[in-house]
């Protein structure tokens, strides 16, 4: 029994023995081929992922070895799924990052070269572009060909909609101001969506959430000058555009009902202590929080914070609003260009600060030469690190979790 035992032994070890040699002989072999090993393949897939275009119906998770993902379709652009690393290069990561304005209504061949050669995230149309539902279809409709025929994702369309002639796209809503229970602004703002989800519109820069001071840039807009009236109205609001399957983007976070003046137009100030905007500016906010997929922050200086940096701008604003409030939905920058007129800085160097700030989207409408300009700055800074890449891609994954729950494609 004992030499039996150890003859299994030997046959075992001599079979063992044959493996190895036989392992090593196909790895001598393999040494000298020119097929990559296993972990070549993966570098090699993972690197053509970060420039071959991936499908936005159904993007590789960035969890899938990239050796086993599906030939995408040839018009999908790459995804920026992969948390914490971004799978674009830094140029076409910033361009997503923001959503631009222009003037007019027509889609002049000037207007569809900027979205030929640059995959920008979004597009806001403010009051000015749209002169009927059909015209602002036609406009958005060679938005898009020109984005997919240069092989570019497909921006996600915005609307500035706060009813009367503050609407972008006139679908005969009245001022916000002009519902009067939670039901009748539900109301109104799925009537609004249902009008807006055909032309391609998947995001409104509404409902205004600032309290409505006499005397403020707010006042006959918002809907009640009661923080808790305000938070159950705005509440309704933005239920009534997610039966309509549009996102609303409700600002002016931190609340600027009281600011001295339009940041729009001018510099402004919001001159109330912090624990006068915890006590009432934020009540609709916080409400607001867990039900908005998109928060859009304010433009003004406050003296509850330096009294000198927008809002837009400053860190502690979206710490606030994120961990204060627990929002975790797409920040919206303030209006940059507005931004600027508070120090007269660039929009350039606004939008790099924004993004740092913890902004998610840098919105900058108007001219193209800003535009262009804030995009290299900030295509610079995530080159050299100044912004992290793990920051932009934090920010695009949110943007994508939009975009993806919207539909937009």
């Amino acid at each position: 029994m004992a030499f039996g035992m150890t003859r299994r032994r030997w046959i075992g070890l001599a079979g063992c023995l044959t493996v190895v040699m036989v392992v090593a002989v196909v790895a001598i072999a393999g040494g000298g081929s020119n097929q990559p090993g296993a972990g070549a393949r993966q570098t090699a897939a993972a690197s053509a992922s970060a420039t071959a275009p991936a499908s936005t119906t159904a993007p590789a998770s960035s969890t899938t070895p990239a050796a086993t993902t599906t030939t995408a379709a040839p018009s999908a652009p790459p995804s920026t799924r992969a948390p914490g690393k971004l799978r674009v290069d830094a140029a076409r990561a910033a361009a997503r990052l923001f959503l631009i304005g222009f003037g007019g209504t027509e889609a002049r061949d000037k207007l569809l070269d900027r979205f030929r050669k640059r995959e920008w995230g979004g597009v806001v149309l403010a009051p000015g572009n749209g002169e009927s539902p059909q015209q602002v279809a036609d406009l958005l409709g060679s938005i898009r060909r020109a984005a997919l025929d240069h092989r570019h994702e497909v921006p996600l369309f915005a609307a500035s909609q706060l009813g009367g002639d503050l609407d972008a796209v006139p679908v005969g809503a009245p001022l916000q101001s002009a519902a009067k229970s939670p039901d009748q602004a539900r109301a109104t703002a799925r009537a609004i969506a249902k009008a807006l989800h055909p032309l391609g519109i998947r995001m409104v820069l509404a409902p205004d959430a600032d309290i409505g001071f006499a005397g403020g840039p707010w006042e006959g807009v918002a809907y009640s000058d009661d923080p808790a009236t305000v938070a159950s109205l705005s509440t309704a609001a933005v239920a009534g555009y997610k039966d309509g399957e549009v996102a609303a983007a409700p600002g002016h976070f931190p609340g600027e009902g009281a600011a001295s003046g339009d940041p729009a137009i001018e510099a402004a100030t919001v001159g109330v202590s912090l624990d006068d905007l915890r006590a009432r500016d934020f009540v609709p906010f916080r409400a607001l929080a867990g039900h908005s997929s998109a928060i859009q922050l304010s433009s003004s200086t406050y003296v509850a914070f330096d009294g000198v940096t927008p809002a837009t701008l400053l860190p502690e604003v979206v710490e606030l609003l994120r961990g204060d409030l627990g929002f975790e939905g797409v920040v919206v920058s303030g209006d940059l260009a507005a931004a600027s007129l508070a120090g007269g800085q660039p929009v350039a160097e606004l939008a790099v600060e924004a993004l740092k700030a913890g902004a998610d989207l840098l919105w900058v409408p108007g001219g193209a030469d800003d535009q262009v300009a804030a995009w290299r700055a900030v295509t610079r800074a995530i080159k050299s690190g100044a912004v992290p890449e793990a920051r932009v891609a934090e920010a695009l994954a949110r943007v994508d979790a939009l975009r993806d729950k919207y539909g937009v494609r």
